[in-house]
């Protein structure tokens, strides 16, 4: 099963190193709101109930392949707590980031936005994370990659990045020749978009992925 704490313990370390006191605390007081109930419906299930579930999840992953490559609009796909484990080249360069960095949670969706655009995400997603009838928002950003993904994107390029063995999806990518491609934009640079996102709910009414699509703006 995936371990949910872990990613909000990155959100919470990301916070207090990249946002300002001000946004800490809005964001600090939606996820307050939903993550208790979230960790009392996770305790009730047994180890096989999680692995289903992490089981939907890599089915939706599956669902969105044929659907990225098709869709000419920048979108991605995360995990509640904010992973990024799906995304299209369109998005890759629109954020100016290569394509295999998101993939298997390497950079979150609050990494690569304003400080007042996540603030605004969380907030919007606070308001239908209870409500099993609404599963869409519609609203706007500013996508801005973090110096730490910059980084990160920096070390990989000299040969610096992470050690972890190369998955079978990195491998993937890596034989298609798309994997370490720069894209076109620069990264940093902010970019202003029409921005909505999709919840998509496991069996327990529960968030099991957040799909965004981002149509940039003058």
């Amino acid at each position: 099963p995936y371990n949910y704490v872990k990613g909000y313990a990155r959100m919470q370390q990301f916070m207090e190193t990249n946002l300002g006191r001000a946004s800490i605390m809005r964001i600090l007081d939606v996820v307050n709101t939903f993550r208790p109930t979230f960790r009392s419906i996770a305790q009730a299930l047994t180890d096989i109930d999680l692995l289903l579930v992490e089981e939907g999840f890599e089915r939706l992953l599956l669902d969105y392949d044929a659907v990225f490559n098709a869709f000419g609009v920048p979108a991605c796909l995360w995990r509640r707590t904010g992973e990024i484990y799906k995304a299209n080249r369109e998005f890759a360069d629109l954020v100016g980031v290569p394509l295999s960095f998101f993939h298997e949670g390497r950079v979150c969706i609050y990494e690569i936005m304003s400080e007042a655009s996540a603030v605004n995400y969380w907030e919007k997603y606070g308001e239908i994370a209870f409500d099993a009838s609404q599963k869409a928002v519609l609203t706007t950003c500013v996508l801005q990659t973090s110096a730490s993904v910059r980084s990160l994107v920096h070390r990989a390029a000299k040969g610096l990045g992470d050690a972890r063995p190369m998955s079978s999806s990195r491998m993937a990518l890596a034989i298609s020749g798309v994997a370490d491609q720069p894209s076109p934009s620069q990264p940093g640079r902010p970019v202003r978009c029409c921005f909505s996102f999709t919840l998509r709910r496991d069996k327990y009414k529960i968030p099991l992925g957040i799909i965004g699509n981002f149509i940039p703006t003058p």
